[in-house]
């Protein structure tokens, strides 16, 4: 979805606060409420979305806790939708169509949320609370920074050649194979590739960026990626090879894990000239 539809999406709730006066009803102020809520993940302010919250809900310490670490590194503009919205001018149950595209202040990455929200809102000392909302992990801050982290861990033991001295090089590189899903389809070639490649050669690398799509268990990206070649021993440039390459990673667990990696034979070792 384009940033141009999150606002479209966005203004039609906004629509709700002109309900939100003297006169309004217990479903326009629960409206204007979600759109408060809304306005807080877009201006990255952590204690405006707390103060919707009762303390004493279950689980709001750690719903605050991820609220804060969202936050803190990630914008988390919305698009919602009320699918329903039932109760009295004294409590009052919702279910939500939420959609949140967050955002990292760096620009480097960002992923998309979403999820059927069930919430519950109480009115106390003239003001609605929410008082019970899941899923509760909903605001956890997103994993695309740990997607890079990836990466750069695993293109830094490629490049890495301290592990031993220059006759036992041709190492099998096993933290940068501990990135990959073993079930990754050519996995096996790609590793005897990458044990080829350092044979006959140290590998200078660096990625850049191009593309990144998906949300926070499963992400496509798009990697523009230089690869050197040089002599173990001479330093001299043996070949050099640029490419566009694609990379799926899929949240394991804790873990990120590369699960596709196109095309494979982008760490091939370069075939002698016949």
């Amino acid at each position: 979805m384009t940033r141009r539809g999150w606002l479209r999406i966005s203004a039609a709730l906004l629509g709700c606060c002109a309900w939100a006066g003297d006169s309004a009803g217990p479903a326009e102020e629960v409206h204007a409420m979600i759109v408060g809520m809304h306005a807080a993940l877009m201006d990255g302010k952590a204690d405006a979305l707390r103060a919707f919250f009762d303390p004493a809900m279950p689980g709001f310490k750690g719903l605050s806790s991820d609220v804060g670490e969202l936050l803190k590194e990630s914008l988390a503009p919305s698009a919602i939708d009320f699918l329903s919205d039932t109760g009295d001018s004294q409590a009052r149950d919702l279910e939500l169509d939420w959609r949140m595209q967050i955002r990292a202040y760096s620009g480097q990455w960002s992923v998309e949320r979403a999820a059927r929200v069930k919430l519950r809102a109480e009115k106390r000392d003239g003001r609605w609370r929410i008082v019970s909302f899941a899923p509760l992990d909903f605001f956890a801050p997103a994993r695309g920074g740990a997607v890079w982290d990836l990466l750069s861990e695993s293109l830094a033991s490629l490049t890495d050649t301290s592990g031993g001295p220059k006759a036992d090089r041709g190492y099998v590189p096993a933290n940068f194979l501990a990135a990959f899903d073993p079930r990754t389809p050519g996995f096996d070639r790609l590793r005897a590739n990458v044990i080829a490649l350092l044979q006959q050669g140290d590998v200078e690398s660096s990625v850049e960026l191009a593309g990144s799509q998906g949300d926070d268990r499963r992400r496509t990206l798009e990697l523009d990626w230089s690869l050197l070649l040089e002599g173990h021993d001479t330093g001299i440039a043996m070949f050099q090879r640029r490419q566009r390459v694609t990379c799926q990673v899929e949240r394991q667990g804790r873990k990120w894990r590369i699960v596709a990696f196109d095309p494979v034979e982008f760490l091939a070792p370069e075939r002698p000239r016949q």
